[in-house]
């Protein structure tokens, strides 16, 4: 199992609501026009924590295949699951023992 580290963030200053949950998601992006398999993934509840939000994901790293492409993703939903904070860029999985930054974007509704 490898640990992948890093913390998930925004640029604006607006408050997370108390009750906000963090997902954070390695996929396997390798193939067009399908949906992207879930290697491994995580949520937890901020309890009130504001970004930058620490995280860590364990995987096994026997499923990443060196030949393959893998995305590190993020988003932000509130009590009522409404996505509210989500990454819309492409962040690659980095080496085992380096970190991540995700940075999300606001969900417009």
């Amino acid at each position: 199992m490898v640990t992948l580290t890093g913390h998930a963030t925004y640029r604006e200053r607006i408050a997370l609501p108390p009750d906000a949950r963090l997902s954070v998601a390695i996929a396997d992006v390798s193939r067009m026009d399908t949906a992207a398999p879930v290697i491994a993934s995580t949520e937890f509840a901020t309890e009130g924590w504001q970004v930058p939000l620490a995280f860590t994901l364990d995987y096994d790293a026997s499923k990443i295949d060196p030949r393959g492409r893998y995305a590190v993703s993020a988003r932000i939903t509130d009590g009522a699951g409404q996505l509210v904070w989500i990454t819309d860029t492409h962040t690659s999985l980095p080496a085992p023992g380096q970190a991540v930054e995700l940075m999300l974007v606001r969900v417009q509704r």
